[in-house]
């Protein structure tokens, strides 16, 4: 009977536990999440809202249409698809897209739908019911599949989730995950899934940062190790406003702080103040923002230890080697860490390293030590403008400070401006970085800049600003053939596209995301660009053009034209066509015109010869004292400005039409060694300075292939003047090495032979040129910025245009063996053009830089320059006859 009382409590516990196991289990019904389907290798996954304004306002900016155009790229039947994703995409909240990396150079979509939350089912059976389907069945999910034009499409029902694909092994994944040991992308981003996010915005995109670095690499063949590693995973939701996109979040760390995210655990954000010395020319910015240099010196330790990098012990050795102590100089490092990337030679992005410091004479002395100690030779030094250049001959030195901020760097040559340390990979482009600053071409200067930069984050730890359109064509190198193919056939919708920003904020435990992408629109830039082409400015002359010359203003920062007419008068047109002012001279205008600072105050003046004179005149039409100066030399061919150091205490060197060379300083002293400086003959291009390694040669080649190679006294350098055995016609290149053996400069030979020659007084190479006929003839087309050059060659009917690894670039029919005049043009982000002048027809033709002929009917003109405007857009300046033409093109 004891037992009783025991029997009754267990039976009551068992009538508890199954009613509630019977309750759960059939009368309740459990609906499956999406989310529980999403494989784990997801790259990122968007999920829908229920504010569909919002999301149509996000479907009608520039970067969703290429995102979409993208998505359907050399994907058949693309209407099909595009009906399908404009179904999908109407669809309510619950609606799952993820994304994934289906081959090295491919991407795809998985969409997850609730049907307990949708009519889909209904709609799906009623379209795809008249439909020949097939069926197959997966670790026992049946899947339907769909082959329309070539075009799969698989879906299948996972408990009351449609979910559909036109990948089938990705449905396949989505199977394998739901019938797996629950290993899924919710998992791996459970630190932000948690999160809380906003209702009224186009939806929310959930990101693995680390798979995302991948799929960025199924763009393009390059190293995406810091995106990868930058952090774990954010939540972001999404937003546009306009053309502009925006999505705003949160990032983490993973709990371990393995990512670079963790350097920055113990900095706040600061304001981005770097701006004033940003060139125009980057295409793109990295900036870290620091409070606590010293605490970044330690994370930065910690961090590479954790990933057990050698650095570390690479700084020991080297601080043993200079006898410095770099943890001094991070007690002293400012608020920001900048890395500036520009459009080098070749297509290359060259950096260059801002860092602000407190103590920069501290920086610059420890920097010093460090170049002496590590030189086997002499220290390199050069002083440019106002600045002091020198290197430190170690690979990867700001590298071994910063990283994983800062990697690279074969080379560092350093200076200083204010408190900022400044350092570059290649001389040259320290050189011209430099002068961007000094011209104030820079982000700071810049409205556009400012006014994107007022829509991105204030202060932030980590952020990227990327100049959209001048990064196409640096990205266009690197990218694999089939994404190549799809910028060259979407120029349009890509060009709408601007300035970006990606910044990180630490904000307790996590970081506060913002990526801000802006857009012109399609249509607006239409509209502007028929504008442009209905603005063609047409100057009359009382007289014949003899020549003109396009210089830069340098209040309006355009273009204006100085024109020669046949009674010798000069005159100045501004970039609205009208007449400024007018000179007469006596005599015309030989070689060229130069624009230099004569008073150092950043206006700029106009530098010409005549016969027997020197002229710089103000672009007021007024001369500078002690201007215009009497020379001697009557007989004058070319011209040149020299400024060895960019100090603006000029040289103008003067070439006669038998080859003696005068140089002159500013207030027209003929300077020794230059009284004249005989090369006893005459020139085929102008006698130029370069300087090469800090050390400065003037070069003059003769008609006849004997080269010429003197110091800035006049005095000829050891195995010069060396003989080509050949004729060079054009101009020549320079092709810049380390030092004088690996520093060449080429000509090409009217009869076909391409000729490099060394400092040292070397021939290195004698290249024969292929001809088609005997009676070819050849030439070389240097660059206007001396980027690269061409090599012409010119037939009784066909003129050939190719590029310096000689691959023909085009051949034109329309002029042949005509006297013509090829100009080379290279304006940056894959802005190439090519202009020929038949002097004999009058006739102008352009070209860009794949052979495309872009001036459907010929320009009559018998002389053609092209410029490229500050809006991005082409214009040809043309004269004929008394007429000056300015053409947008």
């Amino acid at each position: 009977m004891k037992r009783l009382p025991l029997l009754i409590t267990i039976g009551i516990v068992l009538v508890t536990v199954g009613g509630y196991f019977l309750y759960e289990r059939v009368l309740v019904t459990k609906n499956t999440s999406p989310w529980e389907l999403v494989p784990e290798s997801t790259i990122f996954v968007y999920e829908a809202n229920d504010c569909q304004p919002c999301v149509q306002e996000m479907q009608q900016t520039s970067l969703w249409s290429v995102f979409r155009k993208a998505a359907f790229y050399q994907k058949p039947s693309a209407d099909s698809l595009k009906m399908l994703f404009d179904f999908i995409e109407a669809q309510p909240r619950g609606l799952l897209v993820s994304t994934h990396q289906t081959r090295k150079d491919d991407f795809d979509f998985v969409f997850y739908i609730p049907l307990y939350q949708s009519k889909i089912k209904n709609l799906l059976l009623e379209q795809w019911s008249k439909l020949k389907t097939a069926e197959r069945e997966f670790n026992g999910v049946k899947i339907n599949e769909l082959n329309s034009k070539g075009q799969m499409f698989s879906w299948a029902e996972v408990d009351d989730i449609w979910v559909g694909s036109f990948t089938p092994f990705l449905l396949e994944d989505v199977i394998r995950t739901y019938t797996g040991d629950g290993s899924t992308f919710k998992k791996q981003i459970s630190s932000v899934y948690q999160m809380p996010h906003v209702k009224e915005d186009a939806g929310n995109l959930y990101v693995n940062i680390k798979n995302f670095g991948n799929w960025v690499g199924s763009f393009a063949n390059a190293p995406m190790d810091f995106v990868q590693q930058v952090g774990h995973s954010a939540l972001l939701d999404i937003k546009a406003d306009g053309q502009t996109l925006t999505f705003n979040g949160f990032s983490m760390d993973s709990a371990s702080q393995g990512y670079i995210l963790s350097v920055f655990n113990n900095q706040v954000p600061v304001p981005f103040n770097m701006k004033n010395l940003i060139s125009s020319r980057s295409v793109m910015v990295t900036s870290y923002g620091i409070s606590d240099g010293p605490k970044l010196g330690e994370s930065l330790k910690t961090y590479a230890a954790k990933k057990k990098s050698s650095l570390q012990d690479s700084i020991a050795r080297l601080e043993t080697t200079a006898g410095v102590q770099f943890k001094n100089l991070y007690q002293s490092l400012g608020k920001e860490v900048t890395v500036c990337y520009l459009e080098g030679r070749e297509n290359n992005l060259s950096k260059i390293v801002l860092i602000e410091t407190t103590k920069p004479e501290d920086w610059i002395n420890t920097l010093n030590t460090v170049a002496q100690k590590t030189s086997l030779d002499t220290v390199f030094f050069e002083r440019f403008s106002d600045y002091e250049l020198r290197e430190i001959p170690l690979r990867s030195f700001p590298e071994k400070l910063f990283w994983p901020l800062l990697s690279g760097f074969s080379s560092s040559y350093y200076t200083s401006l204010g408190n900022t340390i400044i350092i570059g990979e290649d001389v040259d482009e320290l050189k011209s970085f430099l002068d961007d600053i000094d011209k104030e071409e820079t982000w700071g200067k810049s409205v556009a800049q400012n006014q994107f930069l007022e829509t991105t984050l204030l202060e932030a730890n980590l952020s990227v600003y990327i100049n959209t359109p001048l990064a196409w064509n640096m990205m266009a190198g690197a990218l694999y053939p089939k994404w190549q193919q799809f910028i060259e056939e979407n120029q349009s919708s890509l060009q709408a596209i601007e300035m970006g920003a990606i910044q990180m904020s630490h904000l307790n435990n996590s970081y506060y995301t913002n990526i801000t992408w802006s857009a012109s629109g399609e249509t607006k830039r239409g509209t502007i660009a028929k504008e442009e082409k209905r603005d063609k400015l047409i100057t009359n002359f009382s007289q014949g053009i003899y020549k003109f010359f396009v210089i830069r203003n340098h209040f309006t920062k355009q273009e204006d034209v100085l024109v020669q007419d046949s009674t010798r008068a000069i005159s100045l047109v501004s970039a609205d066509g009208k007449v400024q002012w007018k000179v007469e001279l006596d005599n015309f205008i030989t070689g060229d015109v130069a624009q230099i600072d004569y008073l150092k105050n950043g206006k700029l003046q106009f530098f010409f010869a005549t016969a027997g004179q020197l002229h710089v005149i103000d672009r007021l039409g007024n001369y500078v004292k002690p201007y215009p100066i009497t020379i001697e030399e009557k007989d004058i061919e070319y011209t040149s400005v020299v400024d060895y150091d960019h100090s603006k205490n000029y040289r103008f060197l003067v070439a006669s039409k038998t080859g003696k060379l005068w140089m002159y300083d500013k207030e027209g002293s003929n300077l020794d060694g230059w009284k004249p400086k005989a090369t006893d003959g005459s020139l085929f291009t102008p006698a130029q300075h370069h300087r090469l390694r800090g050390k400065d040669y003037i070069i003059a080649i003769r008609k006849d292939g004997i080269v010429n190679l003197m110091n800035r006294r006049g005095e000829t350098l050891k195995n010069f003047p060396l003989n080509l055995d050949a004729r060079p016609v054009g101009s020549y290149a320079v092709e810049a090495g380390n030092d004088a053996a690996s520093t060449s400069f080429i000509i090409v030979s009217r009869d076909g032979f391409r000729i490099k020659f060394n400092l040292d007084g070397k021939i290195i190479s004698r290249e024969s040129l292929i001809k088609t006929v005997p009676e070819a003839r050849f030439s070389l087309v240097r660059e206007e910025n001396e980027k690269s050059y061409l090599v012409i060659r010119q037939e009784p009917r066909q003129l050939t245009v190719m590029n310096q690894e000689l691959k023909e670039i085009f051949a034109s029919d329309f002029v042949g063996n005509n006297p013509a005049e090829v100009r080379y043009y290279d304006f940056g982000n894959g802005k190439v053009y090519i202009s020929i002048t038949d002097r004999s027809q009058d006739l102008s033709f352009i070209y860009d830089g794949q052979g495309k002929l872009i001036t459907t009917l010929p320009l009559e003109s018998n002389a053609l320059i092209v410029r490229r405007t500050n809006q991005g857009s082409l214009k040809a300046y043309s004269g004929l006859g008394r007429s000056l033409t300015l053409q947008p093109l």
